[in-house]
């Protein structure tokens, strides 16, 4: 009985230090995210600058046409701005449409189907003399002021690239919010948490403000993957090539609204944040240097950490698990498991109240997205153990206006 104990208490405290690792790093970054300040500053007009602004567009024509269009009225008092879509799947009309309203459209077949390849063709289009571009998602608009800000930021502090503070579109939905407050916790711990304490900011796909020069060096030729996002991070601080933030440099993205969708696109996350690991893995063993470079260390431990809301999951039924079996069981040997758990789930709520949008208090979706949690906890669950089936298909995720 004593040796069925112990070997139960083994496995309750390696599950346990599995879970507390990533629970003290969203911690310290949470923590240091409240420190975040970030002047607004200007800069004096002059010779506007020449930047791109780049749309991979894959199919959906009403949502492009609502981007697109925000995009051509956006001013900037620092930039001219040109709007590049790559069309792959647009109709006709629609890209007549596009043109006549001021766009560049180009025309792709992407047999690969992937976003790394519509933004590797579309270098063939940028103008010449052109220094910089932005990337944007299909449905992504930029708020006012959004150009001048990032500009303002990626000069000031001498950087070649520069995220913008990605925030969403809608919260029409109870998926849609919780998708929402993921986001900003991720803006928290990943992206203002990282620039306080001296790292790079994390990249998240659109939003982005870089030097074609860079671009053109780091990603086109190296970078293939469905993920392409997170390997071309990983490449640029494997090369030690820091990454900004602007937090008031706000671009508006659209949240998966329904269930389905919700698993399918973390499905495809989880199936991408393998692969990449995997990949790195191999790559960082074939080279020890990188072993010495604390940015890239810091990102490949971001692709090992599980998804929080299994992080939540299994914290908060341990929790439960622990308090039960020590009071039906009041014995000494159990204290310290179930006062481990507790300990454990009171760092999670302070990581949660420290990282959490204080805006989503109010809102009266909250309620309804809370009591979703346990169905998100079952579909991430679910996707994770299905990762084996996704193999190279090209999964979509549907927007609406």
């Amino acid at each position: 009985m004593n040796i069925l104990y112990y070997i139960l208490l083994l496995v309750n405290y390696g599950i346990y230090l599995v879970i507390l690792i990533p629970v003290l790093y969203f911690l310290v970054f949470s923590v240091a995210s409240l420190f975040y300040r970030q002047k607004k500053k200007k800069l004096k007009p002059g010779e506007k600058r020449k930047v791109s602004v780049i749309f991979p567009a894959y199919q959906e024509d009403a949502v492009i046409l609502n981007s697109a269009s925000a995009a051509l009225r956006h001013h900037s008092e620092l930039a001219d701005l040109h709007i590049l879509v790559i069309a792959d799947g647009l109709q006709p009309a629609t890209i007549e449409t596009l043109r006549k309203a001021g766009a560049q459209v180009e025309e792709i077949v992407n047999t690969e189907g992937t976003k790394a390849a519509a933004l590797e063709f579309a270098m063939k289009f940028i103008p010449e003399n052109t220094g910089e571009m932005i990337i944007l998602d299909i449905d992504n608009v930029m708020k006012d002021g959004f150009v001048d800000s990032i500009i303002t930021t990626k000069l000031k502090k001498k950087l070649q690239i520069v995220q913008g503070h990605r925030t969403a579109k809608n919260q029409n939905t109870p998926y849609a919010v919780l998708d929402a407050i993921s986001e900003e916790i991720n803006n928290s711990i990943f992206r203002r948490g990282h620039r306080v304490l001296g790292l790079s900011s994390a990249l998240i796909g659109s939003g982005f403000i870089c030097d074609v020069a860079l671009f053109k060096n780091e990603f086109v030729g190296h970078v293939k993957s469905k993920g392409e996002d997170k390997e071309f991070e990983l490449r640029l601080l494997k090369n030690r090539i820091r990454i900004g933030y602007d937090d008031n440099a706000v671009v508006y993205d659209e949240k998966v609204q329904r269930s389905d969708a919700f698993y399918r696109q973390r499905k495809r996350w989880m199936a991408i944040q393998r692969d990449l690991q995997r990949e790195e893995a191999k790559k960082a063993f074939r080279s020890l240097s990188g072993f010495t470079n604390i940015e890239y260390l810091n990102k490949m431990y971001q692709l090992m950490i599980p998804p929080k809301i299994i992080t939540i999951g299994v914290i908060t039924m341990g929790m439960v698990l622990s308090q039960i079996l020590y009071h039906l069981f009041p014995v000494a040997m159990l204290y310290p498991v179930q006062l481990s758990w507790l300990i454990l789930f009171i760092l999670l709520i302070v990581t949660g109240i420290t990282a959490f949008p204080l805006r989503y208090l109010n809102k009266k979706m909250l309620f309804k997205a809370v009591i979703h949690l346990p169905n998100v906890l079952f579909l991430m669950i679910k996707a994770r153990l299905n990762l084996k089936k996704i193999g190279n298909d090209f999964v979509h995720t549907k927007h609406e206006l």
